[in-house]
């Protein structure tokens, strides 16, 4: 079939969003999973020509406050990519980051890449793991060495003092989010598809985000930072984004207090709310929203077809100087070949 013979493909569904800071040592939000095939995979199948179905998931709302124990972010939410006649290729949403001893907020944070283990806990001293990835679980066992998440860090309140606590960085597509010990956790690094899609740069690579993780290398899906509590307004105590647009911890400057969201379209996890209050108090900053996914096709320049469009016209198509061509998709829509 023509898309499982002739393409490199990478499905990165949208991150997680981050846990919000009445805590206050939320985990940051986990990335979106990842389908990255660097060639075929036969057992996509579909047909000789067609329509290839591309929905683009949209990142986890925000973890919001102020209420105590605040909420986790909410998930992330699926890409996918399906042909006709085909197996769809799905990137899962990122779980969102944990936050206060609450039960809904630990419901939420396993996704694509798992959200990051809150500080607080009801016993000082105990740790808090980071939420789990569903990505590779969920795919068909074929398919599965092409699929990419990881773990949230470990949340760890070390002591009786609330600034002892401290929040786990969120999953990233290409690694761990990043424990928090005495300090908060940064979140896990994004894959990276330049060896596959080419250097740096290219028009489908994204930007670098405001207060999130450098993604235009060809950087996708890190994840959130977390934060850690204290009682200093200090903007050294959030933990940085991953690589790859994952939204940096809450750090305080004036008002509203600022928290980094995922990147548009690189599936980054939302950082974790900032928290005023050296205890669980009754005000808090929201954690940030998961950066929304992204699908890129590349078709080697002898095997391009006569007809190959994207629709809308939001969706791009670049011809690299070795003659492939990538289609890139940042909304949903459509991938024609004829």
């Amino acid at each position: 079939a023509f898309l499982a013979k002739l393409t490199s493909t990478a499905v990165m569904a949208g991150g997680g969003g981050g846990g919000a800071g009445a805590g206050p040592s939320p985990g940051g939000g986990g990335a979106g999973g990842m389908v990255l095939s660097p060639g075929p995979v036969a057992v996509i199948g579909g047909s000789e020509s067609g329509t290839v179905d591309i929905t683009i998931g949209a990142g986890g709302t925000a973890g919001s406050g102020p209420s105590v124990p605040g909420r986790a972010g909410g998930l992330g939410n699926n890409t996918t990519l399906t042909i006709t006649g085909g197996t769809p290729l799905v990137g899962r949403g990122g779980g969102g980051g944990q936050c206060g001893p609450d039960s809904p907020c630990t419901a939420r944070t396993i996704g694509g890449s798992g959200g990051g283990g809150r500080g607080e806990d009801p016993s000082p001293g105990n740790t808090n793991p980071g939420s789990a990835s569903d990505q590779v679980p969920s795919m068909p066992s074929p398919l599965q060495p092409f699929g990419f998440g990881n773990a949230g860090g470990l949340g760890f309140s070390c002591g009786a003092s609330p600034i002892s606590r401290a929040g786990a960085g969120g999953g990233g597509a290409g690694g761990a989010g990043c424990a928090a010990n005495s300090n908060q956790g940064a979140g896990g690094d994004g894959k990276d598809v330049a060896p596959i899609f080419g250097s740096s740069p290219q028009p489908f690579y994204v930007a670098n985000g405001t207060n999130a993780g450098a993604s235009v290398s060809g950087l996708f899906g890190g994840g959130g930072g977390g934060r850690r509590c204290s009682s200093q307004s200090s903007p050294d105590q959030n933990g940085a984004g991953g690589p790859g647009g994952g939204g940096n911890g809450g750090a305080p400057s004036g008002s509203p207090l600022v928290t980094g969201s995922g990147t548009a379209n690189t599936g980054g996890g939302g950082g974790a709310g900032f928290g005023p209050s050296p205890n669980a108090g009754t005000t808090a900053g929201d954690g940030g929203s998961g950066g929304s996914g992204i699908v890129l096709v590349k078709v080697p320049g002898p095997k391009v077809p006569s007809g190959f469009a994207v629709a809308p016209g939001t969706n791009t198509i670049t011809t690299q100087p070795c003659g492939a061509k990538v289609a890139a998709f940042t909304v949903s829509g459509t991938l024609t070949i004829s």
